[in-house]
């Protein structure tokens, strides 16, 4: 009777032996994993510009990109003499799909075909505003002024410090709201005589900015 419960104690210590190998070994084995993700698509935003040189100005245009070759501003002004004043519209507006911003006018590239008392460049004077017409009637009252507010300016000057000209967003299938404005450009009183028979040309350059 002793032998044989002290065998039954002893299955018993290997059994509970056993339960406690087996639990330890339960620790070890690896975890249940998952995964999550999250992706994010992104796109550029566009900004493109227009612009319309017709005159009287036309909002049906045409409109063209004028990047590499400027567009023609109509002065009229083939053969001015001192105290002559001639006006030029320029209009600019974004492309369909393209975002806001604001354009800024640099003083213009200017050639000349004489020089010293006959550089035409160097004696014609002007001043721009943004107008919805052009001409006389731009510069009276309170016009917004780009250049020029002061009085003419040389051909050296560009936009004044300060000065904010918008341009309005576009929709996807139409072109932003026209920025427009206007150019006078004087051959001074008592300009000399040294200037008679020479040509100038002034080209200006508009550089768009996107704001966002």
């Amino acid at each position: 009777m002793t032998e044989r419960r002290t065998a039954l104690l002893r299955v018993r210590a290997l059994l509970a032996g056993a339960l406690v190998l087996g639990l330890g070994s339960s620790v070890t084995l690896a975890s249940w994993t998952d995964t999550e993700y999250a992706a994010g698509s992104f796109g550029a935003s566009s900004f493109q510009t227009e612009s319309n040189v017709t005159k009287p100005y036309d909002a049906s245009g045409p409109w063209s990109s004028n990047e590499q070759s400027p567009g023609t501003l109509v002065f009229e002004a083939a053969s001015m003499s001192p105290g002559a004043v001639v006006y030029a519209p320029f209009a600019i507006r974004t492309k369909p799909g393209s975002v806001a911003g604001e354009v800024v006018l640099g003083a213009p590239s200017v050639s000349s075909s004489g020089t010293g008392e006959s550089d035409l460049g160097a004696a014609l004077r002007y001043r721009v505003v943004r107008a919805a017409t052009c001409g006389a009637s731009s510069f009276t009252g309170a016009p917004a002024f780009v250049v020029g507010s002061d009085g003419a300016k040389p051909f050296t000057a560009g936009q004044a410090a300060g000065v904010v000209n918008p341009l309005a967003a576009a929709s996807a299938a139409l072109p932003g709201e026209p920025t427009q404005f206007c150019f006078e450009v004087t051959l001074p009183e008592g300009a000399s005589n040294a200037l008679q028979g020479q040509t100038a040309t002034a080209t200006w350059q508009f550089t768009a900015t996107s704001s966002s």
